[in-house]
């Protein structure tokens, strides 16, 4: 038989050829071959959006802290729009389906747990990575408390006035 080969789509920078360069050092190991695709990053959307690309690293914040803030971009009808991954799911989509008529609570958190047991075993994605964040801040800067999602936080401080440490 052949040997396996996964195309690999990546933009043309130094953090793309770092990516890169993780991803076949780990599939050599494993005997996976690897062709990469390169292009800018609006082509790049615009391909995965069309369900065009095979692999590629993206990133994704929570910047809501709800489960169907993940969960929406996994949703079989939302492919060509949020759902890059182009998952179609039949379980998953129907437990998200239950989900969108429910308030948030336990109830929902739960099926929210099966979702994710769905995704593990039909692998849309791979979770490669958690960045760290670290903040120095100075005793003028009023109101600073780190939000364990939200990465724009900076509108709700405030300085103290020159010569005052409130």
């Amino acid at each position: 038989g052949k040997p396996l080969v996964v195309r690999l789509s990546s933009r043309p920078d130094t953090l793309g050829r770092q990516q890169d360069e993780l991803w076949k050092k780990s599939l050599d190991a494993i005997g996976v071959r690897m062709d990469v695709h390169k292009d800018k990053f609006p082509e790049l959307i615009k391909a995965e959006k069309q369900c065009k690309l095979q692999m590629r690293v993206a990133s994704w914040i929570a910047d809501y802290p709800d489960g169907d803030n993940f969960m929406q971009l996994l949703y079989g009808p939302n492919t060509n729009q949020s759902n890059n991954a182009c998952a179609r799911i039949p379980e998953f989509d129907r437990l998200y389906e239950r989900t969108q008529k429910m308030p948030p609570g336990p109830e929902r958190d739960k099926l929210y747990q099966e979702m994710t047991r769905v995704v593990e075993a039909y692998a849309p994605w791979r979770l490669m990575i958690s960045r760290y964040r670290n903040m120095l801040v100075q005793p003028h800067v009023l109101g600073y408390k780190r939000h364990p999602i939200l990465h724009a936080h900076w509108q709700y401080l405030d300085v103290a006035p020159r010569g005052t440490n409130k």
